[in-house]
């Protein structure tokens, strides 16, 4: 795998973490976020599955404002990232 390609893995499992958190916070269900994940292996986007796999794992055990806390500091990071010097 070439670095752009490692990149762009990683960007994609990044990408749907955060809005499987944000969905989170809106209330979508569990369910149904499992049911996306089958159709995104049955689409063999298997990043995306990764992502929303690692959100709810990561979201089990968390309260909605602790979701909500990490979502604005992911919003901070990428804002910092994309800011020029």
């Amino acid at each position: 795998m070439s670095l752009l390609e490692d990149r762009s893995y990683k960007e994609q499992i990044e990408k749907s973490y955060v809005l499987t958190l944000q969905d989170l916070l809106t209330g979508v269900s569990y369910n149904d976020l499992i049911d996306d994940i089958k159709e995104f292996e049955r689409k063999e986007m298997y990043e995306v599955c990764e992502g929303i796999k690692l959100a709810l794992e990561r979201a089990k055990n968390k309260t909605y404002n602790e979701i909500k806390l990490e979502l604005l500091n992911y919003e901070n990071k990428v804002e910092h990232r994309y800011s020029p010097n």
